[in-house]
């Protein structure tokens, strides 16, 4: 049995206990199966943990499933079996259960897994028409968002009775009174609308979301007058010229016939970095970056981090949505949730785009402009308990 067979067995036990493990899942097994090889069996076990098993709460299961297929498969596994054929690389397991019996001893038979695997999955999809009843609440919740979220003060100012005292302005006006303050000048920041940027994950991690993935596209490039919306997977897709068009069958169509990265593999940091060198001259404290993700990261953390920091230093303001956020009981223990969650402001569910009170929970309810530094995501983090 080579690796690719083994990872398959392994995904058909846990579909059949009730998991979902899909095609992206098995390649970043097969991928971290081999990083580890030469290593322990429980490096091994981690490896299939991280990749294959999304709620740690079911880690336990890889044990058992492990130990049953080694069990079916083991049989026919020798020392000669599966030698590579220089398209992939090679490594030895001994299954649980294969150790030394009471008084005599037992050969341990260590089976080689081979395979090969592309870095990048290529995949277009069908997609479904988009729900226009779906879309309503969608779109009173985008003009709530854009009140608090794409409204910042600019560089001018007008005169307010309510505004900061403007000294400079105020000792001119003295002259006329030879230099007698007869009244304060005050002054407020003229308010300018943001410029947001919407960073869609469409991995096959995120399968799952698809339906929601595609309203979310739609409305947040009507979220402003300018606004640039890229998907990303093992690389970054610029999708604004996509979106244009009003006519909603056309955008399905669009994204169905020319978007090839559904389902791959994830590199958030990778993806962010390829934003960062290609379009962040753009980016300044007037524009808001919406990253749509569930953390699920087989890139450097490193990398991640640096881009998120590089994000944090230009935008004002950095939204994350994680799909999982709404569940009860969760935490953000993936790798780049917890890399990633120091430069976050807002971190909040897909339910905010479909539920009001949701959107009010992640983003409060005061209706002023949300201000830099006003991270609503580090208290999160305090009810977490990460």
């Amino acid at each position: 049995m080579d690796l690719y067979e083994f990872v398959i067995e392994l995904a058909r036990g846990f579909r059949k206990r009730g998991l979902k493990v899909g095609v992206s899942e098995s390649i970043d097994a097969c991928e971290a199966i081999q990083l580890v090889r030469g290593r322990s069996l429980e490096d091994v076990f981690t490896a299939i943990r991280v990749t294959m098993i999304k709620d740690p709460s079911k880690y336990h299961m890889v044990e058992e499933v492990v130990s049953e297929v080694a069990a079916e498969g083991g049989g026919g596994g020798g020392e000669g079996e599966g030698e590579s054929d220089g398209q992939g690389s090679e490594m030895s397991m001994q299954p649980t259960g294969m150790s030394k019996g009471s008084g005599q001893e037992q050969n341990s038979v260590s089976t080689r897994y081979v395979m090969y695997s592309p870095a990048e999955s290529l995949h277009r999809r069908n997609l479904k028409p988009i729900d226009i009843s779906s879309l309503k609440t969608g779109k009173r919740i985008i003009r709530r968002m854009r009140r608090r979220l794409a409204v910042l003060p600019g560089r001018r100012s007008t005169y307010s009775k309510r505004g900061d005292i403007e000294f400079a302005k105020t000792i001119r006006h003295s002259l006329k009174t030879f230099g007698e303050l007869m009244r304060l000048r005050r002054s407020i920041k003229i308010l300018s609308r943001a410029r947001l940027v919407a960073l869609i994950d469409i991995s096959g991690s995120m399968d799952t979301y698809t339906d929601w993935l595609v309203r979310a596209m739609y409305l947040f490039s009507r979220f402003t007058r300018r606004v640039e919306v890229f998907v990303f997977s093992t690389r970054l897709r610029r999708i604004t010229d996509i979106l244009e068009v009003t006519d909603l069958g056309e955008i399905r169509r669009r994204l169905s016939s020319e978007l090839d990265l559904w389902g791959s593999g994830t590199r958030i940091g990778y993806s962010l970095k390829s934003f960062l060198d290609n379009h962040g001259n753009m980016v300044d404290r007037t524009w808001v970056v919406v990253i749509v993700s569930d953390g699920w990261d087989t890139g450097e953390p490193e990398l991640l981090r640096w881009s998120m920091a590089a994000l944090r230093q230009r935008a004002g303001r950095i939204i994350w949505i994680n799909p999982h956020a709404d569940k009860p009981n969760f935490k953000p223990i993936t790798i780049g949730m917890l890399t990633a969650l120091p430069f976050i402001d807002v971190l909040a569910g897909t339910s905010i785009l479909e539920d009001y009170q949701a959107f009010l929970r992640s983003f409060g309810k005061s209706i002023k402009p949300l201000k830099r530094g006003e991270t609503l995501a580090r208290q999160q983090v305090s009810r977490w308990a990460v």
